[in-house]
């Protein structure tokens, strides 16, 4: 490899090593299959490393590596969604109500594990997450754990800026409701 590679590579590494954990976290809460998570960010970032020539210092790498990683989720979510077409849908109460195994049944109905929604998220937090779209739980997850500005979610999921305070406004509504209903259930079961 040149030097100029090298320092390239270093650059990409040096820029990439603060935002890992975040990267990881918001692949996990936007990809349907939490299991391809891992694959998800490790194609994301080759294909950023790929593309790191056309990368412009006064752009936020924050930013630009999100986009990549969310137009990979969506694309592997679609592919999941092409799946569940032949699959039963749950209610959000349904679903909120449902009990985490930690291990996906063999038809993958069961996405998430208990250990992995514990880590970072309430299990109602997690569940309320899958009732969201793509849209919404991308706005969401690139303002939660991303830390994004509106414009650059705007750019990194390539949809007007008023679309953007649309959707992060309509998940967090679905996310309060949500939360409320869990919490009212959970203090029913506390008084029986």
């Amino acid at each position: 490899m040149s030097n100029t590679a090298t320092a390239g590579a270093d650059r990409f590494l040096a820029l990439l090593k603060p935002i890992e954990r975040d990267l990881e976290m918001y692949a996990r809460r936007l990809i349907w299959a939490p299991q391809e998570a891992p694959d998800a960010l490790q194609n994301a970032v080759m294909r950023a490393f790929a593309a790191f020539d056309r990368y412009h210092e006064d752009a936020s790498f924050r930013a630009w590596m999100f986009k990549i990683l969310t137009h990979e989720a969506f694309a592997l979510n679609r592919k999941h969604a092409r799946i569940a077409r032949h699959e039963f849908q749950l209610e959000p109460e349904e679903l909120a109500g449902l009990p985490f195994t930690g291990e996906p049944d063999l038809g993958g109905s069961q996405p998430v594990s208990s250990e992995a929604l514990n880590e970072v998220l309430d299990p109602a937090l997690a569940a309320g997450l899958k009732t969201l779209t793509d849209t919404e739980r991308a706005v969401l997850l690139l303002r939660a754990i991303g830390g994004l500005r509106y414009r650059e979610i705007s750019d990194s999921l390539s949809i007007p800026l008023g679309s953007v305070m649309g959707n992060l406004s309509r998940a967090r509504q679905k996310m309060r409701v949500l939360l409320a209903r869990a919490t009212r259930r959970d203090n029913l079961l506390k008084e029986n």
